[in-house]
C-alpha cells in the first residue's frame, strides 16, 4: 500500500510552553502558526522563532513573558525517528492586535538554555589537551548535560581565561586547537540536534561523506511528480543559488594560497620564519569529493599565488613548555577557512527532520541545456557539499508543511 503523505509533510508531535517561575504549563499547538529553527556551524547555540495567532488570550493570561521553556518535537513521515529541540525564550516581539481585538499575533524568540549561562565569567586556568578542556567548560560553565562530539587534539597547553565568557573561552580553545589527524586543524564549535560539536571541518567532511546514504538531491526542473513515494520528488531541489564561486582576488587578498609563520621563543628571544604553501599541500586535505583540485591553475598559482609575504602569523612559544604545535597549523587553517567560503550554494528542499548542520549531501545541479535540451550535471559545482547553515521552516495550517533552506560549501573542484 502506497503512503498517503507527500514531500514536505510533517508531524508536529509535541509543543510545550513552560513557565518554571509561575509553575504554569500550556500546550498551545492550536495557537501556533509556525516556527523556524536555525542551526549554524559558526554559532555555538541554536536559535528559533515561534509565530502565534492567539485567539484565547495566551499572551496575557498565561502570561507569555519571554522567560519560558519551549519544547518542540517534529518528524518527517517515513523517517525512523523524530527530533526534539529544547529552547528558552528571551523576547516577545512583533505584537499586533487585530482591529476587532479578537486575536493577537506575536513572535516568541528563543535560544538554547546554555546561552543564558554565557553571561558569567570563566576565570579559570586549565592544563591539558584542548579536546579535554572544551567538554569541561561546557559542563561546568555552560551547565550543560548535552553530549560534546570531539575530534581529538594534540599538544599540552596551559590556558588561562582572563575574564572571558564560557563561549569566548571555548572559541579561544578552538583557535589554539591542533588536530591529531587533519592538517588544517579547522576546528568549529556549534550545536545541532545531536548536541554540541567540537570538530574539524575535515573531520565533518570525512564522516559525512561516509554517511550520505539517501541524501542525494537533484534539481530536476522537468519533474511533475509530487508524491512522497516518488524518491525523485522527495529529494528534489525546489530552488538553488550558487552564491559564491571562486573570487581569486579575495583568495589572494585573504591568504588562501599560503602564508608566513613567525615564531618567537619567549625564553631564547629567537625568531624563526617559515613559509607554508597551501596550494602545494592541498592533496593532503580531506575534501568533499575524491580527486578534488585546488580552485586555481598551476600557472596562476606560480605567477600570483606564491607571494605570501603579507599573510603573516606570529606565534609566541617557549622551549620551557611542551610543544603545542600551533605554529604548524595556523597558516593552513587560515587558508582553508578562506577556501571554504569560495564555493557556496544556497538550496531550498522539502523538509527532512533528520537533516542537520554538519551533514554532507550530494547536489546534482544541471548545466545549461542550450539547443540540445539534454539535462547534464555541472561538473564544477555538482558533487558533495557540507551543510554550514540550516533553517527548518514549518508552517502550521490545515495541513502542516516543512521546508529546509540551507547553505553548503564544496571544497575544491572536480572536472
Amino acid at each position: 500500500m502506497k503512503p498517503t503523505y507527500e514531500p514536505g509533510d510533517v508531524q508536529v508531535k509535541r509543543f510545550d510552553l513552560i513557565s518554571p517561575d509561575l509553575k504554569a504549563r500550556a500546550v498551545p499547538l492550536d495557537q501556533l502558526a509556525g516556527f523556524d529553527v536555525w542551526e549554524d556551524i559558526t554559532k555555538p547555540t541554536l536559535y528559533a522563532c515561534f509565530y502565534f495567532v492567539d485567539s484565547v488570550g495566551l499572551l496575557d493570561k498565561f502570561p507569555v513573558l519571554g522567560q519560558e521553556e519551549v519544547n518542540v518535537e517534529f518528524q518527517t513521515p517515513g523517517m525512523p525517528r523524530s527530533v526534539l529541540y529544547k529552547f528558552k525564550s528571551f523576547e516577545v516581539a512583533n505584537v499586533i492586535r487585530s482591529p476587532n481585538d479578537k486575536s493577537v499575533t506575536f513572535t516568541l524568540k528563543c535560544v538554547s538554555v546554555e546561552h543564558f549561562y554565557n553571561a558569567a565569567a570563566t576565570q579559570q586556568s586549565y592544563k591539558g589537551v584542548v579536546s579535554d578542556i572544551v567538554p569541561q567548560i561546557v559542563s561546568k560553565h555552560l551547565h550543560s548535560k548535552k553530549q560534546v562530539i570531539i575530534d581529538p587534539t594534540r599538544g599540552l597547553q596551559t590556558i588561562t581565561f582572563p575574564t572571558l565568557s564560557p563561549i569566548q573561552a571555548i572559541d579561544m580553545c578552538r583557535q589554539r586547537a591542533v588536530s591529531v589527524k587533519y592538517p588544517t586543524s579547522s576546528y568549529v564549535f556549534y550545536e545541532n540536534q545531536s548536541g554540541f560539536v567540537f570538530k574539524t571541518v575535515e573531520g565533518l567532511i570525512e564522516s559525512g561523506v561516509a554517511s550520505i546514504g539517501s541524501r542525494v538531491f537533484n534539481a530536476d526542473q522537468n519533474s511533475t511528480s509530487d508524491k512522497y513515494s516518488d524518491r525523485l520528488a522527495y529529494r528534489t531541489i525546489l530552488s538553488y543559488e550558487n552564491i559564491a564561486r571562486v573570487d581569486v582576488n579575495e583568495m589572494l587578498d585573504k591568504g588562501a594560497y599560503g602564508g608566513v609563520v613567525k615564531t618567537f621563543d619567549l625564553f631564547t628571544k629567537q625568531f624563526t620564519h617559515t613559509e607554508q604553501q597551501t596550494s602545494d599541500m592541498f592533496h593532503k586535505i580531506t575534501t568533499t569529493d575524491k580527486g578534488a583540485q585546488f580552485p586555481s591553475s598551476a600557472n596562476f598559482i606560480e605567477k600570483f599565488g606564491r607571494h605570501n609575504g603579507r599573510h603573516q602569523h606570529l606565534v609566541p612559544k617557549t622551549t620551557l613548555e611542551p610543544d603545542n604545535f600551533i605554529d604548524s597549523a595556523v597558516a593552513m587553517r587560515h587558508s582553508f577557512s578562506v577556501l571554504l567560503n569560495n564555493n557556496t550554494t544556497r538550496v531550498l528542499i522539502h523538509g527532512d527532520s533528520g537533516l542537520k548542520v554538519g551533514d554532507v549531501v550530494t547536489l546534482n545541479l544541471p548545466a545549461a541545456t542550450g539547443l540540445t535540451g539534454r539535462t547534464e550535471k555541472q561538473p564544477l559545482v555538482s558533487g558533495n557539499y557540507l551543510i554550514t547553515r540550516l533553517r527548518h521552516i514549518i508552517n502550521i495550517s490545515t495541513k502542516s508543511k516543512h521546508q529546509i533552506s540551507f547553505d553548503a560549501v564544496k571544497v575544491g573542484f572536480t572536472k
